[in-house]
């Protein structure tokens, strides 16, 4: 038995205690729909970010199998108007590292200016005034 505070029955405590339980089973159901709701979400955000990541190595696939084919013309041409294999190969080599070169470049600068500031604003907190 529990003991019932002045003026307050078994029922009443029992009401109480019911409420309660039912409330925190609520609070259950509700964090478990959340839930269900985050892990279709992320499962729905990872498949598309596998079809695009695929799409993404297609179309690189295409643009190199591109430029093989430039490049490999511009050689053709260059031997048939009467260049040397060996200068023309030269020449290809060359466009090709200048190219690279570009590209490594580009990145690099790029990759300087991801600075994730309102990230980092967010993880240090609010700032106080002094």
């Amino acid at each position: 038995m529990s003991a019932a505070a002045p003026g307050e029955s078994d029922d009443a405590q029992f009401s109480v205690r019911s409420q309660l339980r039912a409330l925190a089973d609520t609070w259950r159901a509700l964090a478990d729909v959340r839930l269900g709701i985050f892990a279709v979400e992320t499962r729905r955000a990872g498949t598309a970010f596998a079809t695009v990541l695929a799409c993404a190595v297609a179309a690189a696939c295409v643009l190199a199998a591109s430029w093989v084919l430039v490049v490999g013309y511009a050689l053709w041409w260059a031997i048939a108007r009467g260049t040397e294999p060996v200068v023309a190969v030269g020449g290809a080599l060359l466009v090709n590292v200048v190219v690279a070169m570009l590209l490594v470049s580009t990145a690099r600068s790029a990759s300087h200016r991801i600075g994730f500031a309102h990230t980092r604003q967010a993880l240090q907190g609010p700032r106080s005034a002094t």
